[in-house]
């Protein structure tokens, strides 16, 4: 007999509203995400304030530090009402293929600057995730991601955006945990900082016999890699999993935004490992990228246009 299949639960448009549809329930519902355990003074760490309702700040009992429920937040300084920024937040959460500026600008009657920027400071905030440490099996590949700049034409008109990819795969096949960093170029000291801060000691590494992988070895991973040459289908049955990964994530540019800037790859694929790495949370997922977004300084308009890849 086949058992009826769970789905976690997920706030439906109307308890959304219910639970974040007034100012007053988003400060309250930002409180408990910014301090669960009561609020701590950025200064000097004192427990001990005083909540000044009418300006919304808490004002610190020992050094009289005044600290805002937004600052030091990707709602700092915002002219944007909160329960707007949480409706994004759970667009962003929810949603496996984003949320574009141009549906945001719609959906919450904003200008579509607005909108692009409140987007890339969600992207931020979930960038700023910790990257999951992968052990046991681990398939690495790269990949390049990107579209035409506007105004060229012929050859070169095309840009590529780098990436690096790693995934682990399960005993029964499924993917587990993955990591994806924007690079600028894919070099050897790059590809072993990516492995150092995302791998295990102990895990076992899978690759193509790329020159910028050659070097893991040396570093104390078991690495296996293998010459595949130009042989898609060879590439597909020796890495599955890392495949499927970047096919994934093709679609999740191409399906929302159709393509992207190499400058803010960063954000985007964040954003992408961030729903992948929590998708069997899913129910906590607003709640976390929340969380996230009380942790970041809010990146500015000008500072997200001089952006540059590194």
């Amino acid at each position: 007999m086949r058992h009826a299949r769970t789905y976690p639960h997920i706030l439906s448009v109307t308890e959304f509203a219910q639970h974040f549809g007034t100012p007053e329930q988003c400060l309250a519902a930002l409180q408990r995400a910014r301090w669960p355990d009561g609020f701590v003074c950025p200064v000097c760490g004192q427990r001990q304030a005083v909540f000044c309702a009418p300006r919304r700040l808490f004002q610190c009992c020992a050094c009289r530090r005044q600290t805002s429920l937004t600052a030091g937040t990707i709602f700092h300084k915002s002219r944007i009402p909160l329960p707007k920024w949480f409706w994004a937040l759970y667009q962003f959460a929810h949603d496996k293929k984003g949320c574009s500026a141009r549906l945001l600008s719609k959906q919450l009657q904003v200008c579509y600057p607005t909108a692009w920027l409140m987007a890339h400071k969600i992207r931020q905030a979930m960038a700023a995730d910790p990257p999951a440490v992968l052990a046991a099996l681990i398939e690495l590949d790269d990949a390049f991601l990107g579209g035409v700049q506007p105004g060229r034409r012929g050859r070169g008109a095309r840009y590529k955006a780098p990436l690096l990819l790693a995934v682990e795969r399960l005993p029964d096949g499924r993917l587990g945990q993955a990591a994806i960093e924007a690079v600028a170029q894919l070099r050897q000291t790059r590809v072993a900082a990516f492995a150092k801060r995302c791998f295990a000691p102990a895990a076992q590494i899978r690759s193509d016999a790329a020159g910028g992988f050659l070097q893991l070895a040396a570093q104390g991973f078991k690495h296996v890699p293998a010459k595949i040459g130009p042989d898609r289908r060879r590439a597909v049955r020796y890495l599955p999993a890392v495949h499927l990964l970047i096919a994934n994530l093709k679609r999740f540019l191409l399906g929302r935004h159709h393509s992207l800037a190499p400058k803010h790859a960063c954000r985007y694929v964040g954003e992408f490992v961030c729903r992948f790495n929590h998708r069997t949370h899913e129910e906590s997922l607003f709640e976390h990228v929340l969380t996230l977004g009380t942790k970041l300084q809010a990146i500015t308009y000008p500072e997200l246009v001089a952006a540059e890849l590194r």
